[in-house]
């Protein structure tokens, strides 16, 4: 009998698999599972060279899988100089601004400082003014530093005066589309220092340094490492012409060809796949995006079972559910990442929808409200009638908005719906009010019973990268905070565990080689100290990462 590489014996392993089964080892061999079953039939693959792990009755899962996030920007944020004003530490602008000050003081000349994480409505100061922070709150503490800090969404920027004069951008600075975004003024149309969305940001963020190829790679390192301890070895990133200058270059297309060169180093130690931003300069427009995606230029991808590149990303609602269904919004609230009345957005959506659709494409769309959810899916099923029988698996991301109706829409035409449940635990008592069904929002079992494919995502930078906290959220309908809805529409734990595994291979076409712990299939599990299967579900969240494979080889330890 040919031995394995490596063994896992004495588990308990969920496989995945479509009956769900159970196993108690799995035997791998060049990175492959060559077997699995009971610790007596695996025992004949353990030879003198094979690697053997005691699962200790442990629970046993594929590798999980962060089907929306931005990798390489949340390993910058994890580096040494980055400011992170996440959490409760930081509900005073005070608090923020004697950290931008400490910066200041030990940064080089030339150097400028970066942060993200707040929310404008947590710092007290700002509420008791009923304002945003602006350029006047930093420059005090950074004359001459330049300073950039992004909101927790990452779609609303500050910067102080010395930025601002670095990047040119003055009263005189023209108006831009809609489309790119928007430069706040005060009224005498001076630039408070406030940028929204992506193509405004790219003006600003044009003129700061941007990472070389080997900085870029140690945000790659940190951000794996960061999500093999959480069990996760398959992760999404968004990258291309639209994010050029995002955060020093993070979001740019240089990033995809830093990644393949690890890759051909054999430096991942999770697989990635992305989706190319391919909007020129972040405009959301018709014209921007094809022209953006007959221009690209892609590097010679040599083993999509590690780097993948092939769904274009575009935006529509702003940073939330920003265009919700008329019978719902405030009267004049609507508003887009696109330009022009609402007709006419609808109109250059759905073409826009239709032409990648038609160049064979898969489509990954940021849709959160109801009005951008139903344009979507109509455009789905106009280009699935004009250029039929394409497995593409288009899928928008976020869909708070999701209702059951819209769920049957997408089971019937294949698109899939790639969710943040850990974003859930922060902004479900914020979107109970203004979604079309209010409290029966985020209703993700029914969703999953009608057919829709539901993939779990943590949208890291802006939320934790622990997928056990999603779950929690799915299997509870609580967050953190105690606020709760109808938790009798709970997901059932076997479906909320195929949603950060199985159905996270499916969207990006990998069924067939990831996700469930199968022959043939890669060698990607974790082992956990809890079993979140059979634990009280309001304890799912604690569960720790013992040991992370990925490969066949040993990424994580605890």
């Amino acid at each position: 009998m040919v031995k394995a590489d490596l063994v896992i014996k004495n588990g308990k392993i969920a496989t995945v698999d479509k009956n769900f089964n159970y196993v108690e080892a799995v035997a791998v061999r060049k990175g492959w599972i060559i077997d699995r079953g009971s610790d007596a039939e695996i025992s004949g693959y353990i030879g003198p060279e094979t690697q053997v792990i005691d699962a200790k009755k442990h629970l046993v899962l594929p590798g999980g899988n962060d089907s929306h996030m931005h990798a390489a920007h949340t390993g910058l944020t994890l580096s040494p100089k980055f400011l992170d004003f996440n959490g409760p530490a930081f509900t005073s602008l005070q608090n923020i601004k004697n950290e931008v000050a400490e910066a200041c003081k030990k940064a080089k000349p030339g150097e400028w400082i970066f942060g993200c994480g707040f929310v404008d409505g947590n710092l007290k100061e700002l509420a008791a003014e009923k304002r945003i922070m602006n350029r006047w709150d930093l420059d005090p503490i950074s004359p001459d530093t330049p300073v950039v800090l992004t909101d927790f969404s990452l779609h609303s920027m500050v910067c102080n005066s010395k930025a601002l004069a670095l990047a040119g951008i003055d009263k005189k600075f023209p108006e831009i589309p809609a489309s790119m975004g928007f430069i706040l003024r005060d009224e005498s149309g001076e630039p408070i220092g406030r940028f929204i969305e992506w193509g405004a940001q790219n003006l600003l963020l044009r003129h700061c340094p941007i990472l070389t190829d080997g900085e870029i790679e140690d945000c790659i390192r940190r951000v794996q490492q960061a999500l093999n301890k959480e069990g996760v070895t398959s992760h999404n990133d968004i990258l291309g012409a639209g994010g050029e200058y995002l955060f020093r270059g993070t979001w740019g297309s240089r990033v995809i060809h830093v990644y393949e060169k690890m890759a051909e180093r054999g430096e991942l130690t999770a697989r990635v796949d992305i989706n190319v931003f391919t909007t020129l300069m972040g405009e959301e427009s018709y014209d921007s995006i094809i022209r953006g995606t007959d221009q690209l230029r892609l590097p010679e991808i040599k083993d999509k079972t590690w780097v993948s590149a092939d769904a274009i990303k575009f935006f529509i609602d702003l940073g939330g559910p920003t265009w919700q269904r008329r019978g719902v919004r405030a009267e004049g609230s609507f508003v887009t990442s696109w330009s022009g009345t609402e007709e006419e957005q609808i109109a250059e959506i759905t073409r826009t929808i239709i032409e990648l659709h038609r160049m064979g494409w898969q489509i990954a769309i940021h849709s959160c409200g109801g009005g951008s959810i139903d344009c979507c899916i109509n455009a789905f099923a106009e280009a699935a009638k004009l250029y039929p029988g394409k497995d593409l698996r288009h899928f928008l991301i976020h869909a708070d908005d999701t209702t059951e109706q819209n769920a049957k829409d997408m089971a019937k035409l294949g698109v899939l719906a790639a969710i943040q449940p850990t974003a859930a635990n922060i902004v479900f008592g914020w979107n109970l009010p203004v979604l079309t069904d209010k409290e029966r929002i985020f209703n993700y079992q029914a969703y999953t019973d009608h057919g829709a494919m539901l993939t779990g995502g943590s949208d890291s930078t802006c939320f934790s990268m622990n997928w056990r906290e999603g779950m929690q959220f799915c299997c509870t309908r609580t967050t953190p905070a105690g606020v709760s809805s109808l938790p009798e529409l709970s997901m059932k734990r076997e479906d909320a565990i195929r949603m950060y595994t199985n159905n996270g291979a499916y969207q990006v076409h990998r069924e067939h080689i990831r996700g469930s712990i199968e022959v043939n299939k890669v060698a990607d599990f974790q082992i956990l100290d809890k079993d979140i299967l059979t634990c009280p579900a309001d304890e799912i969240s604690t569960a720790k990462i013992l040991t992370t494979v990925c490969g066949g080889k040993v990424v994580y330890e605890a």
